[in-house]
């Protein structure tokens, strides 16, 4: 029995001898655990917020690219789309951010992507790309319990500005072939007539899409990227359309902008078109290719290759019925051709001025020669008198011969809201003495581009017809400046047209150390 006794006391004091042995153990591994859970835990931050400042960087280059070639403007975004305090991508995971912008001329981007080097203005020269490097510090969770309260980090993005190929474009060109076009330009945009300089544009737009897929022959039965066409107003007879796109045959015969039956069939009857070229992408032999194609129809209409290609006709500025025959054409284009998108490009002075038999001269109307507006049946709106048309003559619902200017903003933003992308080019758009059919009766209306109402000018209409107020240019040469600060130093014609080209895609980025 004492023996028993001593035993199970000597178990008792070596048992409880050890309770103070464990609770030593189970201190340092739980110390362990923590310190080990408190590393993994500011493991995950600092990997979180280095990855915030990873996508930050990418947006500030992403944003500064869309903004070149102006490379003001680039930095500006750069800044925006940083991570810095009270910009866009702002994390309290990241502190002291700057991003600095770095503009470069890269071999690979101009030769790989088609985006060649650009100044501010459009021209040769400048920049093609941008590297943003961006510094920050992440603050530290736990550091500070080994001495380390902050990690200071960067990260570098390269983007390519907007340009190259992307995806498939069917671009309809609408140009002003009235007789304003004929008048010389006196050399600030070419030495030539207007409508000669306007083609150097249409031929500067050619000369950087992509007509085909990589490596391919561009042909009429080659799959096309960029398909494009040209609408000129006025309309000519559909049996003389040939002589704009066969090199040096002449002018092809003008009609007056016809409408069947208005307003159930406002379409120009078959025997006349708005069409001078259907779908191409024969303009260039590849998409590589650093010439026009001169046997292209739509290159011979340009002015390519030595050839005089459209030429002006005698019928006044009225395009509302050419912007419906070219929307009308893209919308076959597009569905023949599923996953592709839709642009328009219009080009012209904005002043919308035909003349109509009967025109209701009292409120604005013309009715001079020549009459540009016929209905071959019925009766056009703003024609006639209260006893005559009691319900049109004061009406500039289209087609109408009052609110022409109006009318023009309706039917593009009527092709925007169907999806078309609306680009428009006010060449020569005046800023007074214009739109004299809309001082009083005219649509009142405010857009994406612009604000339209009766006693607006040749330029508002042009502003207002733009899917987006990015999408208007100007030449500025009669006072019309384009509303984005971005465009109003782009008023080269064939810097506009490369411009909307550039516009057409997205940035995109590149591997740093791209050369």
């Amino acid at each position: 029995m004492k023996i028993r006794r001593f035993g199970r006391s000597l178990m008792h004091r070596f048992v409880k001898g050890e309770r103070g042995q464990a609770a030593v153990v189970v201190m340092i591994a739980a110390s362990s655990m923590m310190a080990l859970a408190a590393a993994s835990v500011e493991t995950g931050h600092v990997y979180y917020a280095y990855q915030r400042l990873v996508a930050s960087t990418n947006a500030a280059a992403l944003a500064g690219a869309a903004m070149m070639p102006n490379t003001t403007q680039a930095s500006i975004y750069v800044t925006k789309y940083s991570a810095g305090s009270g910009d866009y991508n702002a994390t309290p995971m990241l502190t002291n951010a700057v991003a600095t912008p770095a503009f470069l001329c890269l071999n690979t981007v101009s030769n790989s992507l088609n985006v060649a080097c650009q100044t501010s203005t459009g021209g040769a020269g400048g920049y093609n790309a941008l590297s943003v490097t961006q510094t920050a510090t992440i603050p530290m969770w736990f550091g500070g319990l080994i001495g380390m309260h902050q990690m200071n980090v960067s990260y570098t993005a390269e983007a390519a500005m907007a340009g190259g190929q992307n995806s498939p474009w069917n671009i309809a060109i609408v140009l002003d072939a009235t007789p304003s076009m004929a008048y010389y330009d006196n050399g600030m945009q070419c030495n030539g007539t207007q409508l000669t300089c306007a083609k150097g544009g249409v031929q500067a737009l050619l000369d950087d899409l992509y007509p085909c897929g990589l490596g391919q022959t561009c042909a009429s039965s080659t799959t096309y990227v960029d398909s494009v066409s040209l609408f000129v107003f006025p309309a000519v007879t559909s049996g003389t359309v040939y002589k704009d796109y066969t090199c040096n045959a002449g002018t092809p015969t003008a009609v007056a902008y016809t409408f069947p039956d208005p307003p159930s069939n406002t379409t120009l009857p078959s025997s006349d078109t708005f069409q001078v070229v259907t779908w191409s992408n024969n303009y260039k032999t590849t998409d590589s290719s650093t010439t026009l194609n001169t046997s292209s129809h739509i290159v011979i209409a340009a002015g390519g290759g030595g050839c005089s290609g459209l030429t002006t006709r005698f019928e006044w500025t009225y395009y509302p019925q050419a912007i419906d025959a070219a929307q009308a054409a893209l919308l076959v284009q597009q569905a023949a051709n599923p996953g592709s998108q839709n642009a328009m490009i219009i080009l012209g002075d904005g002043d919308l001025n035909a003349c109509a038999s009967n025109a209701n001269t009292t409120a604005g109307a013309c009715n001079t020669t020549p009459i540009s507006l016929i209905a071959s049946e019925g009766t056009l709106n703003g024609t006639g008198t209260a006893t005559s048309n009691p319900n049109g003559y004061r009406s500039f619902a289209y087609p109408s011969a009052l609110g022409e200017c109006g009318q023009g903003v309706l039917e593009a933003q009527a092709a925007a809201k169907a999806g078309t992308t609306i680009y428009t080019i006010g060449y020569g758009a005046p800023v007074t003495g214009s739109c004299n059919t809309d001082h009083t009766y005219s649509a009142s209306v405010t857009t994406n581009g612009g604000t339209w109402g009766p006693g607006k000018q040749g330029c508002d209409a042009l502003a207002a017809m733009a899917s987006s107020a990015a999408n208007f240019y100007s030449d500025d040469g009669s006072g019309c400046e384009a509303t984005e600060p971005d465009n109003q130093n782009i008023t080269k014609l064939t810097a506009i047209f490369r411009a909307i080209t550039s516009n057409l895609s997205t940035p995109r980025l590149i591997p740093s150390g791209t050369t």
